[in-house]
């Protein structure tokens, strides 16, 4: 049997044990956002709990799971791989192992409207950045994984004191996509699933290599609340993945 039909097949006993309501809380990246708010209404209808989940950088959820008491600051998390074995290392995670969630990139988003920028390699993604009239990412300082990748490809690219003029870190990726949107800046760096849903938005495509960043994410208990359990094993559904999928997850390989 499989991982993901062991998972399954325990959502199935965990349901049938349910008698009871409960809060479920969450702490996810910014990455996950547009998939837990697909899958709460499903998981709330099958199991009579509440899905209460926070959103921010991986390094901020981290962080705050970190400084407070064992079990006091989320139920359930779902952040980056590197975060959740920090959080494993701290002892700051239950025993179950974590359920991998698949993989997003770092991408580019433009306006809903606007020509897509080249980004066939790294000196067209160079004159892309060159010609914008403003690009946004999440501040490095927060945690922001995107962000804090897309720092070192403007480092690299010798781009970093050229544009400074131009950029802004806003303090969250989905307010990058947001200010997007919304036509206050023409070019936004995010998670791929903080772009591929969210309106009035264009995906303009992956950071190209060897500038590119896949990072893989996952869910894992932070507490031994039995409605927690639940909802990790909800995870684990076709549900869950398709709604995973939809946001821009891809498979871990």
């Amino acid at each position: 049997m499989t991982l993901s039909h062991r998972f399954a097949a325990t959502l199935l006993c965990l349901l049938a044990q349910c008698c009871y309501a409960d809060e479920v809380r969450v702490f996810a990246a910014g990455a996950a956002k547009h998939a837990v708010e697909a899958i709460a209404p499903a998981f709330q209808q099958a199991t009579g709990h509440t899905l209460r989940a926070s959103y921010d950088t991986v390094g901020a959820q981290r962080d705050r799971v970190l400084q407070a008491a064992p079990g006091q600051a989320a139920d359930l998390v779902i952040l980056s791989d590197a975060a959740l074995a920090s959080l494993r290392s701290a002892g700051r995670l239950g025993a179950a192992p974590a359920y991998s969630m698949g993989q997003v990139v770092v991408a580019l988003a433009v306006p809903q409207g606007a020509p897509l920028p080249d980004l066939r390699n790294a000196e067209a993604l160079r004159q892309t950045l060159l010609a914008a009239p403003s690009i946004a990412f999440a501040d490095p300082a927060r945690g922001a994984t995107a962000g804090t990748h897309f720092a070192k490809v403007l480092e690299a690219l010798g781009l970093t004191e050229a544009l400074k003029g131009k950029t802004t870190m806003l303090s969250f990726g989905v307010d990058v996509i947001r200010a997007v949107s919304e036509g206050t800046y023409a070019i936004g760096v995010s998670q791929s699933s903080e772009i591929m849903q969210h309106p009035g938005i264009r995906f303009a495509g992956a950071l190209p290599a060897p500038h590119g960043l896949s990072t893989g994410y996952g869910a894992a208990l932070a507490s031994d609340s039995p409605a927690a359990r639940q909802l990790l094993a909800f995870m684990a559904t076709a549900q869950a993945a398709k709604a995973f999928a939809h946001s821009g997850f891809v498979a871990t390989p």
